[in-house]
């Protein structure tokens, strides 16, 4: 079986990477600002062909949490979110890390909080939204790659069971809706104006002010808030008030909170207002080895190192699940075969090896019993109640037969008498 490991995300997901600060951390005095825009993530994703990061805004545990303790000393900090979240351990990670500031904190959602960046939000002590703003919560994701039998699905859904609890009891904390509402919630990826979080207990207040600038892309993949450009291809309910542009996104690059002027054309020529078209050409994998042997062996290497990295953890999951286990097991050299023995083994496989050994244990105790019995003589034993003296005639002197197998099953506590003494 081959498996891969997966993030549980609550919003689009993203392969690793070393990434810069796309946050802002700022303090003045008394008060500081966070800014937590675009995708939250693990690490910053990187181009799978180069290994170059990917331009973008992203906001990632890598120097963030050092950054957040440079505030540890202010008393008034906000929090201003425009995500459509990511990664939710990470998100819950800096929620509790926001819990911990001393200083009085509060969340302005800019323009959009979606399912991981709500988690973030309840970490501070007030929510805010512009009316128009959108706040979004749904359900706990993961991505699959790979071939998986049922056990290993549902190990995954147990994974995906805690992580929607554990967003379910964030959430309470902060609305006291109750878990039983919240999941129900959770599981329609329910939509909300910053209007609607707020009658309905998940905000604080509503700001006045311009509604945020939002718009769909033609292939309802990308959305644009605030000149901020995030990709929404995992969700599936997205609200029909956003107006969809009659054209295709185009990509953009925001890495800096001051944007970038553009290169002017050269005097006297004129404006290029299209992209050129590149031609596209399509090689087989030995055509490729012999025009870029260099990436292709940089692309195997990579291969190589991640398919490791995933044997290991998946080797300390199996050893982590048998250790669970292995009390209720009883036997340490069965569960020391099963963790490095010839015949190592899963913990779904260790116990059912575990119920056939007692199986047979039962079997082989009520043998011996039978054994036993039949070794002793009492097969040929008869009661004589009466003395020894004959029963008279039409009567019953006591004295029953019984079968080898009854007397051992008598002995073994299990014998249930059927019989009845005739008058």
């Amino acid at each position: 079986m081959h498996k891969k490991k997966n993030s549980i995300t609550m919003g689009p997901a993203a392969p690793a990477g070393t990434a810069p600060r796309f946050w802002n951390v700022t303090q003045a005095d008394d008060d500081a600002e966070i800014t937590i825009y675009g995708e939250i993530l693990t690490r910053r994703p990187t181009n799978w062909f180069t290994g170059e990061p990917e331009e973008g805004m992203f906001t990632t545990p890598e120097g963030f949490m050092e950054d957040l303790a440079k505030v540890q000393t202010a008393k008034n900090i906000t929090v201003r979110i425009n995500s459509v979240g990511g990664d939710l351990y990470t998100a819950i990670g800096i929620s509790n890390r926001i819990k911990e500031l001393a200083g009085n904190t509060v969340a302005i959602i800019d323009g959009i909080a979606a399912s991981a960046a709500t988690v973030i939000a309840m970490g501070c002590d007030t929510i805010k939204a512009y009316s128009g703003s959108l706040f979004m919560v749904h359900e706990a994701m993961t991505t699959l790659v790979g071939t998986y039998n049922h056990r290993a699905l549902m190990e995954v859904n147990k994974r995906l069971e805690a992580a929607n609890q554990a967003a379910a009891e964030t959430y309470n904390t902060k609305t006291k809706l109750g878990i039983d509402k919240i999941r129900s919630i959770m599981a329609k990826e329910s939509w909300m104006t910053g209007k609607k979080a707020q009658e309905d207990g998940w905000i604080d207040e509503v700001i006045d002010g311009n509604d945020p600038d939002m718009s769909l892309s033609a292939d309802m993949e990308t959305l644009l808030v605030n000149g901020i450009s995030m990709s929404v291809k995992s969700f599936s309910n997205l609200p029909k008030s956003i107006p969809v542009s009659k054209e295709a996104a185009e990509p953009q690059i925001i890495n800096s909170a001051t944007p970038q002027p553009a290169t002017p054309a050269p005097v006297g020529a004129a404006a290029n207002t299209k992209t050129p078209i590149k031609e596209v050409k399509t090689m087989t994998l030995e055509e490729l080895r012999q025009t870029e042997p260099e990436l292709v062996a940089q692309i195997e290497a990579t291969a190589q190192s991640e398919a490791a990295t995933r044997a290991i953890q998946e080797e300390r999951a199996r050893l982590q699940a048998i250790n669970e286990i292995a009390a209720t097991v009883g036997d340490p050299e069965m569960v020391n075969e099963a963790m490095y023995g010839e015949t190592a083994c899963t913990a779904q496989e260790l116990a059912f090896r575990a119920m056939q050994k007692q199986a047979k244990l039962g079997q082989q105790h009520l043998t011996n019993q039978t054994q036993d019995f039949q070794q002793s003589g009492a097969a040929d034993v008869t009661a004589t109640p009466n003395g020894g003296n004959p029963a008279p005639e039409g009567k019953s002197d006591g004295a029953e037969e019984m079968s080898a197998e009854d007397a051992a099953a008598m002995i073994a506590g299990t014998f249930d008498t059927k019989k009845k003494k005739e008058d």
